[in-house]
């Protein structure tokens, strides 16, 4: 149950993270970086998983700022996953299992032991001694009632589409069935849509509609309190919790919500806020010489691709040349100093470097830049006088897109920039209109939605997300990335991903850029930043 380099995050749902890694989360891979600037000062970001547990409690409270307000406080209930309502919810809720980001390794919660039956079959045991919000005891009752939730409301999204059902085999013991083999779907279990919850106590709260936004359900670190729209949301501690190890220093926590990224700095540092979540990491930086605050960048896990259309409405990129001859003009070091701010380095690989089967692909030499090898090569497709294509990405990403058009038009290579509304960019990306497109995802958990999920047609539920529109990928592609998928032996999964990195670099099937950061500002006393899955944070964590 050792996971070496764990990257626990994925696209829940079609698009969730593919568009957060358009510009907008798990953090596995957490920077810790210190540079100097120009005048020789010292720029110091903190590491997120790296504080020693707390051990004390008061009745203070924290606040936290996040950049918008969620929709519902169970998203299961809803078959959706918004990034606040996860961040809420890890305090109110226990998983079955959950991952120590310190360690990467998969640990018990709920269930004190678990294990695979067969290929689809994972067995829990449960703890005896946990205590629902209702005041009845964790059953494995609890277990099937929540699995059916997950099942019945979320077919559409990672917390459904996978699972054939659970049964009880005792009191405390439950076996959970998928459709489809992957190993990594006990880690899947750590994330905080999976939740447990009792029919009885959800029943008393009032039913699924009323506890999207009255909440008192679960077995978590925290309770719920109370829901201000648009203004806050308050949770407390709760002091029966069964953990006895777990210290919660912050008796009530506290939630606002302000989409002015500089707004929630000045929050923090002016002490009305002591957190201030999901800034974006080009401003975080110029905050982290600022000595009264603390900030972090890390990463999560997530690469962003440069994707080419190769699909049925493909233009000039459907042939080769041409893909390598744009990949070959682009300056990769220029392109992640913007689109991290200078705290990732180009990508060597299509899998990020937090991936347990991670292996450079590329050296650094093959990823210069080579404006002469791509004239040749443009030439040699028909394009010798020039060629014209079309970029599409979020706003968010333009910086990044401008710079590839100032490296294309060394080339000969005219690009135009297209930055629609996100309906408009899904739309636009799945149906194959643009040429190349900027998405990223998150590999490293080996299930069907992360393992290169804008070219597989393997779903269970039906044709997969490709990039381009209808299926352009072959045999040998597909069949590799569900044995990658279904590998339980490491050293035979990163082989398989060895392959596939090596037939996406001889076709040039996208170019793999760099690996997205994520950013947090917090209060200067603050300890115990710590990381949930997909780069969230860890609210029950902090202590003075």
């Amino acid at each position: 149950m050792r996971l070496k380099k764990l990257t626990a995050i994925a696209l829940a749902g079609a698009m969730v993270l593919s568009l957060a890694a358009c510009g907008g989360k798990e953090s596995s891979g957490a920077s810790d970086k210190k540079t100097e600037d120009k005048e020789t000062t010292q720029v110091d970001v903190k590491t997120p998983n790296t504080d020693p547990a707390n051990t004390e409690k008061t009745d203070e409270t924290l606040t936290v700022g996040l950049a918008s307000e969620p929709s519902t406080l169970y998203g299961v209930a809803e078959g959706k996953t918004e990034n606040e309502e996860q961040i809420i919810g890890s305090a109110l809720l226990d998983t079955l299992v959950s991952v120590n980001y310190a360690t990467n390794e998969v640990e018990p919660c709920l269930a004190t032991a678990w294990e695979w039956v067969d290929d689809t079959h994972l067995k829990f045991t449960l703890r005896d001694d946990v205590t629902m919000s209702d005041g009845t005891p964790l059953v494995a009752a609890d277990v099937v009632y929540s699995e059916g939730l997950w099942q019945e409301l979320n077919t559409t999204n990672d917390t459904g589409k996978y699972l054939l059902g659970a049964a009880a085999d005792d009191e405390h013991t439950v076996t959970i069935e998928f459709n489809t083999v992957a190993p990594d779907f006990v880690t899947m279990l750590s994330w905080t849509s999976f939740g447990i919850v009792s029919e009885d106590e959800v029943n008393a709260a009032g039913g699924l509609k009323a506890v999207q936004t009255n909440p008192i359900i679960g077995c978590g670190k925290y309770k719920f309190k109370e829901w201000k729209s648009g203004q806050s949301i308050t949770l407390e501690r709760n002091d029966e919790y069964w953990n006895k190890d777990y210290a919660g220093y912050y008796k009530t926590l506290v939630f606002t919500f302000t989409s002015d990224a500089a707004a929630r700095e000045m929050a923090v540092e002016s002490g009305d806020a002591d957190v201030a979540y999901d800034m974006p990491v080009s401003q975080a930086s110029t905050y982290a010489e600022n000595a009264s605050i603390n900030t972090a960048i890390y990463g999560f896990g997530q690469e962003i691709h440069l994707w080419y259309n190769m699909g049925p409405k493909a233009r000039a990129t459907k042939e080769q040349e041409v893909r390598e001859a744009i990949d070959k003009a682009l300056d990769f070091d220029a392109i992640a100093k913007v689109g991290t701010a200078g705290f990732s380095e180009p990508s060597l690989s299509y899998w990020d470097t937090s991936c347990n089967f991670y292996k450079a692909s590329y050296t650094k030499e093959e990823r210069a830049i080579d404006v002469k090898g791509a004239k040749a090569l443009l030439k040699e497709a028909g394009y010798a006088d020039g060629l014209e294509i079309t970029a599409l990405g979020l706003q968010d990403i333009t910086p990044v897109l401008t710079v590839m058009q100032a490296n294309l038009a060394e080339a000969g290579i005219t690009l135009k920039i297209d930055t629609p509304d996100t309906a408009q960019f899904v739309e636009r990306a799945f149906g194959g209109d643009y040429d190349i497109v900027c998405v990223g995802d998150a590999p490293g958990l080996r299930i069907p939605a992360n393992v290169m999920p804008f070219l597989q047609t393997l779903n269970v539920d039906g044709p997969g997300m490709v990039i381009g529109g209808p299926k352009w990928t072959f045999d040998e592609l597909d069949s590799t990335i569900a044995k990658l998928i279904a590998e339980s032996d490491i050293d035979k999964a990163t082989e398989l991903a060895t392959k596939l990195d090596g037939i996406v670099k001889e076709q040039t099937i996208c170019s793999n850029l760099y690996s997205e950061m994520k950013a947090t500002v917090y209060a200067k006393d603050l300890k115990g930043f710590n990381t949930i899955e997909r780069g969230y944070i860890d609210v029950t964590g902090f202590y003075k």
